[in-house]
């Protein structure tokens, strides 16, 4: 019998540092250290809901890149053991919310850099790592980081890490004129839950606003407001009517991972857009009379891994059996928001035909109801979508059932005609026409 034989099938560490980051944008790289650094604001708090005295600093310059925060630092020993490591051992008890694969941190660092420092400080122990990409990815034997350990300094808890001689197209993204106010914008966005708990982010010693979404809540009105435990997952989603004010770019479906955006605004049939029949009911595409719909979903777990995301954390695993369980009620509701919207413009449809009392009573309703935070709606009962029913709004005491009569005439006869009746606008010149052949002919 033949000697068994084995073929060499270890990797490289080569290959790690040019396939790994093939996958992420420069900025997602950022929002990656970003995430850790809020799953360590989380852990430290407990899971508090203030977050307040914790912060987040970027800098992001051509020639370095440094992201410090005071959120409670990383245990040496998780460090040694599970941190540095590319990918997360079969036994491994997660206790971030956001981290799940165990490539984000190396991913990053790789992408923007080729050397970096990473220091952190616990309550009880120190530790820095330095390494030259170039120098490390040329090495064989064991992948190990070199580490420096030492005790607590008693100063602020935390982590630095620092990346310089950055690779070309990171010093030209960071180089670009209006980098920092988009990547304020999609921190604002990426964060929005977290910033709305207290906790700051600063970019080159810019604070990022908080965003907060607001939907339309009054007599008669109320979001669609429900949620579900499905395979160990928490499911909330909320629909409703965003306040006129609000830029059209901004409609769509959000949805969350662990109060992390991975989809904004989307209006694709990923999150049931133009997804064909529900119960007889086609659900359209996306179309601008559906400007104000907003739609938020929120998966909660314990375990990041039983949420429905990839490992760019921007977009969902669509074969997850959460997502897909979800993305059915999500169609639901779209169909019903999509049928108010029918009403309110069959509506307006008719009074320009003279066959209602009111002037739009559905639409006026809306555009004068209160607006309230997404926020406060999480935080009260669920609700089924509505719109005010024409029966419930007051309205004027019932008079004539008026029409539309338009005309054209020359404009210089029209003048003269105002001036000899002494009118003050065309409209008074069309109404009184009309009174005086009404007279004329049926008296």
């Amino acid at each position: 019998m033949a000697e068994p034989v084995t073929a060499d099938a270890s990797p490289t560490r080569s290959f790690f540092v040019d396939m790994l980051v093939r996958d992420i944008s420069v900025n997602g790289a950022v929002l990656d250290l970003i995430d850790n650094a809020v799953d360590a604001a989380y852990q430290d708090s407990g899971g508090a809901q203030d977050l307040s005295k914790y912060r987040v600093e970027v800098i992001a310059k051509p020639d370095l890149f440094i992201i410090t925060d005071n959120c409670g630092g990383i245990d040496v020993d998780d460090a040694r053991n599970s941190v540095f490591r590319f990918g997360r051992p079969a036994d491994y008890d997660p206790k971030t919310r956001i981290g799940q694969f165990g490539i984000g941190l190396k991913r990053a660092v790789f992408r923007i850099g080729r050397r970096f420092m990473i220091e952190s400080s616990t309550r009880e122990t120190q530790f820095s790592i330095n390494v030259d990409v170039d120098e490390w990815r040329g090495q064989t034997g064991e992948w190990v980081f070199p580490m420096e350990v030492g005790e607590a300094s008693g100063l602020d808890t935390g982590t630095v890490v620092r990346v310089d001689l950055l690779h070309k197209g990171v010093q030209e993204e960071f180089s670009q004129r209006g980098y920092d106010k988009s990547m304020l914008r999609e921190i604002a966005s990426r964060y929005d839950q977290m910033l709305a708990r207290g906790l700051a982010i600063t970019l080159n010693g810019q604070p990022t606003d908080m965003f907060a979404h607001q939907l339309l809540m009054g007599k008669g009105l109320a979001p669609e407001h429900f949620s579900y435990v499905l395979d160990k997952v928490q499911v909330r989603i909320v629909v409703g009517i965003a306040p006129a004010r609000r830029s059209v770019a901004e409609s769509g479906w959000y949805v969350y991972c662990n109060g992390r955006l991975v989809l904004e605004a989307d209006r694709t049939p990923l999150t049931g857009w133009g997804t064909g029949d529900v119960d007889g009911f086609e659900v359209p595409a996306w179309h601008t009379q559906y400007r104000r719909f907003r739609g938020f979903v929120f998966f909660e777990a314990a375990n990041p891994a039983d949420l429905p995301w990839t490992t760019t954390k921007t977009e969902i695993d669509r074969s997850s059996e959460v997502y897909r369980n979800a993305l059915t009620k999500m169609r639901n509701v779209i169909r019903k928001y999509t049928s108010y919207t029918n009403a309110e413009k069959q509506e307006a449809e008719r009074f320009e035909e003279g066959e209602g009392k009111d002037p739009n009573p559905i639409a006026t309703a809306v555009e004068n109801a209160p607006h309230r935070s997404l926020a406060a709606i999480v935080e009260g009962s669920d609700s089924v979508f509505r719109v005010p029913d024409q029966a419930e709004i007051a309205s004027e005491p019932p008079g004539p059932r008026m029409a539309n009569i338009q005309f054209r005439a020359d404009k210089d006869r029209v003048e003269e005609l105002k001036g000899a009746l002494d009118l003050k606008t065309y409209r008074q010149v069309g109404e009184m026409a009309f009174e005086l052949l009404y007279d004329e002919e049926i008296g």
